[in-house]
């Protein structure tokens, strides 16, 4: 009986221990985003650098913006979970980038206006 607890113990530690990592989106990289121009670019060479986003939000201004998101998460039942988040909003207008922004966990890592 000692033998079975252990056992149980044991396997559900791995369990546990052995989820799956997920991941949603692309990651963004930083050497397409060094291509984009704001005010230069055209919204074709966005969606050709970083395919079509998961959103687009039309703003009261006449701007569009394109909104990319990628999140890896890494559970572990011993700690709290990993998480590496990015989010790109590039904002268009007629067509041309205006300017955009890489938010990597809720910090403002390249902006360009």
């Amino acid at each position: 009986m000692r033998y079975m607890k252990v056992m149980l113990v044991l396997l559900l530690a791995f369990s546990f221990g052995c989820a799956a990592t997920t991941l949603e989106g692309k990651k963004i990289d930083s050497a397409k985003l060094k291509q984009l121009v704001p005010g230069v670019s055209q919204v074709q060479k966005v969606e050709q650098l970083f395919g079509k986003p998961d959103k687009v939000e039309n703003l009261p201004t006449g701007e569009q913006k394109y909104v990319y998101g990628f999140e890896m998460k890494n559970p572990h039942w011993w700690t709290t979970e990993e998480a590496d988040k990015q989010r790109l909003e590039v904002t268009v207008k007629r067509g041309v980038v205006q300017n955009y922004r890489l938010r990597t966990e809720g910090k403002e890592t390249i902006l360009k206006e």
